[in-house]
């Protein structure tokens, strides 16, 4: 009885499992099955990630599918994986010799990579399969468009019409070749036809209004366009076409209501909210670009378009730091993205680090070697550092391919009148001009190549005339004015200035200037008088407060001075000029804490900043700080600027300070050498460390000289006293 049991148990157990296995699907081919088709219904919805984990799934249930090797290989060319796509199609065709889609969609990548060898090899054995095979005939149009024979293509494209005449992409495909050829009135014709046989064949209605607009017929080509977009509503990728139609053609507010209908119509659209993006930044219409820009980011915090928008959101807000912070992470997970690059050296020069933006900008070109942009701005750069010969070679990359840039031409004369050729100069402005006569920018350099070769009269008519072509160039104006001090004549400057203020519109800029020229002639009174005006007119003129502040710094009103500098940082804290000012006015007023606690918000500001690391490192050796961290300043400041006169002064000092006297004097006798001799402090410097090296003649020597050259420098005191023990000795 017990064995009877036993049986039964084992039995139903036995049964149990064979219900669990077949219910719970043990068998792969049934795995394969269901993982297929979760995999079909991914790709259904788009979701190609998800697809391809069900297609690894299907494959580990049954490794030797060919069939599933090949919607693998195809979902995996779909997700852009192409090295991995062409290996599964390869080893579908391997497990299964005969299988002519397979071979097909390989030997096409042969094809479309010019490897026409392969591909005809491949198109042998499906022919040698089946002869007449549709994807035998599709293969040699491809290979014969790859080796320039399109009318072979389209009699394979021919023959396989003659055996499906209905099949809409094929007619496609022979418009195609059509197009190819330039033989538009088939291509056009191909296309109808491809319409008539499935009207949702959405890539004629694109190709027809390509064809369209190339020939110029742009009205036709938006009809195309908008059909095809009322033929597929729901279709994201037509509207992104017919937005890129609008915005190649600057049709801004067609643009801007397309793309507003579709965040309204679906609100979750993220692209829909880049193209807006885009399309205000470039209007500068910040609030509206902050408001989807945040949007994009708060649906994914590091969507790299979201961060590039914001960075250069934070660039257009005049905030480089912030701005190189959102680019550079672009840059990292996007390297070979050359927008970001650039607008990463813009955000670069901003905050002074010029030689991090070269590096930025020069990658931008090498990755966008067509991209005139970025070797315009690399020129300058390189113009403004003084490195000429760099700067010459990125033009000419420009003018290889543009001879009539004008921004190219531009450079390159300004190039000419620093390496002193200013006959060349002239005649590249001159063809500048006759590129585009009505751009004021060739005349205003013109007429700066006339003030250096001293001809003023006809500077003054070339900034004439490019003030007759834009009244609003203050620069042309400002130009102006110096030239007339040139000649010795500043009532002339202000007549001219002031009648502008009856033809320009920033009359703001037009009273500043006058308050400049006032105080360069010493005009101290008069030119508050106007730069009061300035800023009456425009409260945000930060320029103008920085102007006030430096008239009363002159007539030594250190705390008036101070006060206006404060209205500047109030508008701009992070405006690096006003806020060394006011540390240099606190070292005048010997105030050297208040004076360091400037130079240190600089300096967090920009930590290459060579002044503000250069004054903090004296300040430092000179008040009793820490002569370690005064002298790793002071280093920074010269790596910064390596010829300074000032950092070298700052350096001899601290090594004095320090004890170590003859690398004091190294560093003393190069400032002094860079100064001309003119410059009593450092001779002071220099006569003190020659004194505790023992080198009392020399000693001797640098202070009398310091000495001859006037009373007016702080330690004039100190100088005579020493003179006086070095003379007694």
């Amino acid at each position: 009885m017990r064995k009877i049991l036993l049986g039964i148990v084992a039995l139903l157990l036995l049964g149990g499992g064979v219900v669990a296995y077949t219910q719970f699907g043990g068998s792969p081919e049934v795995k394969r099955d269901r993982a297929l088709k979760k995999a079909k219904a991914y790709l259904a919805e788009a979701k190609i990630n998800e697809a391809i984990i069900e297609y690894r799934n299907a494959l580990r249930a049954d490794p030797n599918s060919a069939e599933v090797h090949y919607e693998f290989g195809m979902a995996l060319l779909k997700q852009g994986d192409v090295r991995a796509g062409y290996r599964e199609l390869v080893r579908a065709t391997d497990l299964k010799p005969d299988f002519i889609k397979a071979r097909y969609q390989f030997a096409v990548m042969h094809a479309a990579s010019k490897d026409t060898k392969r591909a005809k090899e491949e198109l042998e054995k499906i022919r040698q399969q089946d002869k007449e095979a549709k994807e035998g005939h599709y293969l040699a149009a491809q290979i014969a468009m790859a080796e320039k024979q399109p009318d072979m293509a389209i009699q394979e494209l021919e023959a396989a019409l003659n055996k499906e005449p209905n099949q809409a992409a094929i007619h496609f495909d022979i418009g195609q070749v059509y197009a190819a050829k330039r033989d538009y009135p088939a291509a056009e014709s191909a296309y109808r036809k491809t319409l008539e046989i499935d009207p949702k064949f959405h890539r004629a209605r694109v190709a027809l209004a390509q064809l369209y607009a190339g020939t110029g017929n742009q009205e036709k080509a938006e009809q195309e366009l908008l059909l095809a977009t009322q033929g597929d509503p729901e279709n994201e990728a037509l509207l992104h076409i017919l937005g890129n139609f609008y915005s190649s053609r600057r049709r801004f507010d067609d643009l801007e209501k397309l793309y507003q209908d579709l965040v309204k119509k679906k609100p979750d659209s993220i692209i829909a909210k880049k193209r807006l993006t885009e399309l205000y930044l470039a209007k500068n219409e910040r609030k509206q670009a902050r408001q989807y820009v945040d949007d994009i980011l708060k649906a994914n915090p590091g969507d790299k378009d979201g961060l590039f928008f914001r960075g250069r959101l934070n660039l257009i807000e005049n905030d480089p730091k912030k701005a190189i912070e959102d680019l550079y992470a672009v840059t990292r997970d996007a390297p070979q993205f050359p927008f970001g690059f650039y607008f990463l050296g813009q955000a670069q020069i901003r905050q002074n680090e010029i030689n991090e933006a070269k590096k930025s900008i020069a990658k931008a070109a090498e990755l966008a070697p067509n991209w005139i942009e970025p070797k315009i701005t690399l020129g300058q750069l390189h113009l403004a550092s003084g490195d000429h010969e760099l700067a010459a070679e990125e033009v000419e990359k420009v003018l290889r391919v543009q001879p009539n840039n004008e921004d190219a031409l531009l450079m390159k004369g300004a190039i000419a009148i620093r390496k002193g050729t200013t006959d060349q100069a002239l005649t590249t402005f001159q063809q500048a001009q006759k590129v585009n006569p009505k751009n004021p920018a060739a005349h205003i350099n013109m007429a700066a190549v006339y003030a250096v070769k001293k001809n003023y009269p006809e500077a003054l008519k070339e900034y004439e005339q490019a003030l007759t072509l834009d009244p609003n160039r203050i620069d042309a104006l400002s130009s102006m004015a110096q030239v007339y001090q040139l000649q010795g004549n500043p009532k002339a400057a202000f007549q001219r200035i002031e009648q502008q203020l009856s033809k320009a519109k920033n009359h703001a800029a037009i009273y500043q200037l006058l308050g400049q020229l006032s105080i360069r002639i010493k005009e101290y009174a008069r030119g508050i008088e106007y730069l009061e005006k300035a800023v009456h007119l425009n409260p945000d003129l930060s320029s103008a407060y920085f102007l006030i502040g430096t008239a009363y710094a002159a007539q030594k009103q250190f705390d008036t001075a101070i006060d206006q500098y404060e209205k500047v940082i109030k508008t701009n804290p992070k405006a690096i000029q006003p806020l060394m000012m006011v540390g240099m006015l606190y070292d005048m007023k010997k105030q050297p804490q208040k004076a360091n606690g400037y130079y240190q918000k600089v300096l967090d500001l920009n930590k290459n900043f060579a002044p503000a690391a250069n004054n903090l490192a004296y300040n430092y050796s000179q008040h009793g700080g820490n002569l370690d961290v005064a002298l790793t300043l002071a280093q920074k400041a010269r790596e910064a600027n390596p010829n300074d006169p000032g950092v070298a002064d700052t350096l001899g000092w601290i090594h004095f300070k320090k004890g170590i006297y003859a690398t004091a004097i190294a560093f003393l006798k190069e400032s002094d050498e860079k100064f001309k001799g003119q410059n009593p402090t450092v001779l002071y410097h220099l006569a003190l460390a020659h004194d505790k090296n023992g080198e009392e003649k020399l000693a001797r020597e640098s202070v009398q000289k310091a000495v001859a050259l006037g009373q007016n420098f702080p330690e004039a005191a100190e100088a005579k006293k020493l003179l006086e023990s070095l003379g007694s000795k």
